[in-house]
């Protein structure tokens, strides 16, 4: 959507239900650039936008990092920008940076923000806080974006956050082309999505997973939310969709090269990628074209422990009391807990110990996680070149600078939601090329400032769950949901599906091109998919070194045969 006014245009692109003369009137209203783009900022719905005057051109994502600005000097000596990594590298001739692939082969996440390389030479991403600004040959950006401050009590702030989140669903509903689907686990945040559609008067069916785990209970919750919501549910059981790692490679394996996700970066959820491409054609065939998702309300609603450190800060004996029922639930010994609150890091120095420490063996799990994020490391299987590459790309970015809030529990939630913009890049685009939008609502701008407004206090690890999400929906939400204390737990499935396709695994990295660059030691990494036995960390960097190692196969050219023997 799109609207001029002389030689200035204002440009929306994503979701939005703002129309021309939406656009007229700020474009009217707003003189200077900064202006009219916090005007149009504060619209509902999830979109970049562009502005510009003839002379210089805006470029602005979301403070969520969904919508992701990526910019790179073209030949001519201009400058472009893009939400697509891959699109600016073919424009600017821009070639594959092997080494760049070291970060996406890190747990538990990268902490976003360290650098703004890519996986493309000369591409660089621009973080979510800031604004690109374009004229003729040079190019700077801008802060536009500071997360508010978390001052209201969950009564105070509850009925802002469901107004945020009744104002996104309804963009949804008012743009949709014909009907709807949504994930309906049975869980506190598919069901709020679900129970607003309904509330819109959308025309939707909601579907959910069986897992092959008999405890896994997310399909019992989910019918009993659709009944409650009065909404058609589809039950995929383990049998009617492609499982973990299903369809990845043949039995000799040899990649499918029909890569349905682009090479923006590498698929770090690509365990799922055959399984998501199916479920995308079944969602279209029910005559969807937008799929709503949950994704982000566990960054938005479930609050670190590394709010405990926030609050010794100013008040060290209230921390350790309120803590208390915390550290009993993990096992995390009394005398630990003091020393590390009072440990007192700043984010410098926590990511100078990061760096320092990222090739040592998985930390101990009891430890308490109260610091600015949780332990660094590279998987087992990869090599002390990995390590380096991780410190050297580091080294070139602009330094460990700021966190992205100044309390460390908000800083993780930023985090958690700007990683996830970046790992769910690919998802988004394996769908899109399936005729089906997955549409975000937690990650739109609006519903995170509003969940970022409210005092941590009352939403603190150890109280009830996602207390900040059950106030807002208390008043009218599916009442049996809303009292769910289990999650939907997918391990079961997932080694299920390494058992299945173990040959093809194997025979993935026979020829490994990441071994072949230095990143991992083939003969490891084998041992451990050999292991039934392998502990949950390397079944997680596992997915990340699968997803690499595609990404490599397809960005690269075919490399020259080894000689026999070789």
């Amino acid at each position: 959507m799109a609207a001029d006014a002389g030689v200035r245009r204002l440009a929306l692109f994503g979701e939005t239900d703002a129309d021309h003369t939406r656009l007229a009137d700020l474009l009217r209203r707003h003189g200077d650039p900064e202006s009219l783009m916090e005007a149009a900022h504060r619209l509902p719905g999830s979109f970049h936008i562009v502005h510009t005057d003839g002379r210089t051109t805006h470029v602005q994502g979301t403070a969520s990092g969904l919508r992701q600005v990526f910019h790179a000097r073209r030949s001519d000596g201009g400058h472009a920008a893009s939400d697509s990594p891959e699109l600016l590298a073919s424009l600017c001739g821009a070639a594959p940076r092997t080494e760049t692939v070291a970060w996406e082969l890190m747990q538990p996440t990268l902490d976003y923000g360290l650098t703004d390389a890519t996986c493309w030479t000369g591409v660089r991403r621009l973080p979510a806080d800031q604004r690109l600004r374009m004229r003729a040959e040079r190019v700077d950006t801008v802060t536009w974006w500071h997360p508010p401050a978390a001052e209201l009590s969950l009564a105070e702030g509850a009925p802002g956050l469901r107004t945020a989140l009744d104002a996104a669903v309804g963009v949804r509903a008012a743009t949709a082309r014909g009907r709807l689907s949504a994930d309906l686990s049975g869980g506190m945040d598919s069901t709020s999505l679900c129970h607003l559609l309904a509330g819109h008067g959308a025309d939707f069916r909601a579907f959910v997973e069986q897992t092959v785990d008999p405890n896994h209970d997310d399909a019992l919750w989910a019918a009993r939310a659709a009944r409650e919501i009065g909404c058609d549910l589809t039950v995929f059981g383990p049998d009617d969709i492609p499982g973990p790692y299903d369809g990845l490679c043949d039995p000799a394996g040899v990649l499918d090269r029909s890569v349905p996700h682009g090479l923006s970066t590498p698929y770090t959820l690509i365990r799922n990628r055959t399984r998501r491409t199916a479920l995308a054609r079944e969602f279209a065939a029910s005559g969807s074209s937008v799929h709503l998702a949950g994704f982000g309300g566990d960054e938005l609603f479930t609050v670190a422990p590394a709010y405990f450190s926030d609050l010794y800060g100013t008040a060290p004996l209230r921390a350790l009391r309120e803590i208390r029922p915390l550290a009993r639930l993990r096992r995390w010994p009394t005398r630990s807990v003091l020393r590390e609150l009072s440990g007192r890091q700043t984010y410098g120095q926590w990511i100078e110990r990061q760096l320092r420490t990222v090739h040592l063996p998985r930390p101990d799990t009891r430890r308490p996680t109260v610091h600015w994020g949780p332990e660094w490391h590279i998987p087992a299987w990869a090599t002390p070149s990995t390590a380096e590459a991780v410190r050297s790309l580091a080294g070139e970015g602009p330094g460990p600078g700021r966190p992205q809030a100044p309390q460390r529990s908000v800083h993780l939630s930023l985090v958690g939601q700007r990683t996830g913009g970046h790992r769910l890049a690919p998802l988004r685009e394996l769908m899109q090329r399936e005729g089906v939008l997955l549409s975000l609502p937690f990650m739109d701008d609006a519903v995170l400032e509003a969940a970022l407004s409210l005092s941590r206090a009352e939403s603190r690890p150890g109280l009830s769950y996602k207390p900040a999400l059950k106030a807002a929906m208390q008043l009218d939400g599916p009442k049996a949901v809303l009292s769910r204390s289990t999650k939907g737990e997918f391990s079961m499935s997932v080694h299920h599906g390494i058992a299945r396709n173990r040959r093809h695994l194997l025979a993935l990295f026979e020829d490994s091109l990441l071994a072949r660059n230095g990143l991992i030691d083939p003969g490891r990494l084998r041992s451990s998919i050999r292991d039934s036995m392998r502990p949950q960390a390397e079944t997680a960097a596992l997915e990340l070194t699968v997803g690499a190692e595609v990404w490599l196969r397809t960005a690269l050219p075919a490399p020259a045969a080894r000689p026999a023997g070789a």
